[in-house]
């Protein structure tokens, strides 16, 4: 019998000493809620533009503990779920436009972990999005042709062959090579923490925000203490309905992920894969693989439940069913390293919105602003993002501040979902909706 041990992997890569909490009434210029990396990269970007800005950022755990910190380390250019859905609603060249600044986030990214000297395990390797079934091979031709249409130079779709020499799996049919690179998250997240407190930055960890209070300058209260601030960005993703305004926009989906015990020489031997590249199924609810630093596998996917009652506690770490069916598919994949021994399981939540897109905003005259909606996409478009933020924050209008993300007079709120139980009950009968029609070829 497997002995897992439920802890993110990640957070084994790096030791944490948590800095103060908040313990006093202050003010500031700028006060972000969420150490994650939306806040992260929207004060690294704030102070890059006015270094004078006083910034706190006030976080209930730890920079990296929570979503940022728990993904599976691919940094893609993807906008949410639904690409599609954008280019309908907004057309193909601003959808294209969005893309593109997402993808340079990819490549900032990396230029920024050079020159800070962050220790992100940042390799740019692509990533190979892959066919296993006919319905798949189709959402791979209609995904070129719609990059081709918005004005790309998307990749060919490699037949089995061709694709299996790429990686190396008895599963894949046909496959496209996209853009992109792999990270250590965690040790993203805490490397941008790091550089942004040597900016001048005050982090307080363990300070988790109770409410915030509008006002001409509102007010974020945490357990405590207070913060009176000319601009408050809300950045907690998936906590979002901790506030009242995104209550019911935001649904916490449950994501899982298996760590192996680093592999021998013999073991990679049996599997060619000689680029590294990230490997991401065709399909919504994505199957994903990957190497770590250390040549572990992490293998992603199986089941994204929805907990009733929007159910985040970190008991739902321990769902042995879950991992059977991650092993599974591992084992359907790479059926070469069935004596492979996986130590880590784990999960966490990832924010979904009705829309399946990120959305950024201003609240109460523009002194609140927001960001969110990644739908566990979010570690290239929350440095894009963070540009966003700050443009909004400074009352600029730009290239970032005029994004499709940007919920202006044209875009507003994605709609509420409903309230329990028709929420736990609409949640399973859309993914039993989605896995139907990903069958369908």
């Amino acid at each position: 019998m497997n002995s897992y041990k439920h802890v993110v992997y990640w957070h084994d890569t790096e030791s944490v000493t948590l800095g103060a909490p908040l313990r006093e009434d202050i003010e500031c210029d700028v006060c972000i809620v969420g150490g994650g990396f939306t806040g992260l990269w929207t004060a690294y970007f704030l102070k890059e533009a006015e270094p004078a800005l006083d910034i706190r950022v006030v976080e209930a755990h730890h920079s990296g503990y929570g979503a940022s910190g728990r993904a599976d380390g691919f940094v893609t250019p993807t906008i949410g779920k639904d690409i599609q859905a954008l280019v309908r609603e907004f057309g193909y060249a601003r959808a294209l436009h969005a893309s593109q600044a997402v993808g340079r986030s990819i490549l900032e990214i990396g230029r920024f972990a050079r020159k800070n000297r962050v220790d992100a395990e940042y390799e740019a390797t692509d990533y190979l999005m892959v066919a296993t079934d006919a319905a798949q091979l189709k959402r791979l031709r209609e995904d070129r042709a719609l990059a081709q249409r918005m004005g790309a130079a998307p990749a060919p779709v490699l037949p089995a062959d061709e694709s299996r020499a790429v990686i190396g799996s008895p599963a894949v049919l046909g496959s496209m090579r996209t853009g992109g690179a792999l990270v250590n998250p965690y040790k993203l997240a805490r490397g941008i923490a790091r550089v942004v407190r040597e900016k001048g930055v005050t982090l307080y960890d363990t300070s988790p925000c109770l409410r915030v209070e509008p006002g001409a300058r509102p007010t974020v209260v945490t357990t405590g203490g207070r913060i009176k601030a000319d601009k408050v960005v809300l950045a907690t993703n998936v906590h979002m309905d901790a506030f009242p305004p995104f209550r019911r926009k935001v649904v916490p989906i449950w994501t899982y992920a298996m760590v192996s015990e680093p592999l021998t020489d013999a073991q990679l031997s049996r599997v060619a894969w000689p680029g590294r590249e990230g490997l991401v199924e065709a399909k919504s609810l994505l199957t994903c693989a990957r190497f770590t630093h250390d040549n572990r596998i992490m293998f992603a996917g199986g089941p994204a439940p929805y907990y009733f009652g929007r159910d985040k506690r970190q008991r739902n770490m321990n769902r042995p069913e879950v991992y059977r069916a991650i092993h599974r598919e591992f084992l359907r994949f790479f059926p070469q390293w069935a004596d492979l021994r996986f130590t880590y399981a784990y999960g966490g939540t990832a924010d979904v919105v009705r829309d399946y897109a990120p959305h950024f905003g201003r609240l109460d005259g523009g002194n609140i602003l927001y960001g969110y909606g990644y739908c566990g996409n979010g570690i290239a478009a929350t440095h894009t993002g963070g540009k966003v933020l700050r443009d909004l924050a400074l009352g600029k209008d730009t290239d970032y501040s005029r994004l499709l993300f940007v919920d202006d007079g044209r875009r507003g709120q994605p709609a509420d979902f409903p309230p329990e139980p028709a929420l736990f009950l609409g949640a399973r009968a859309v993914t039993r909706l989605m896995n139907w029609k990903e069958s369908r070829a």
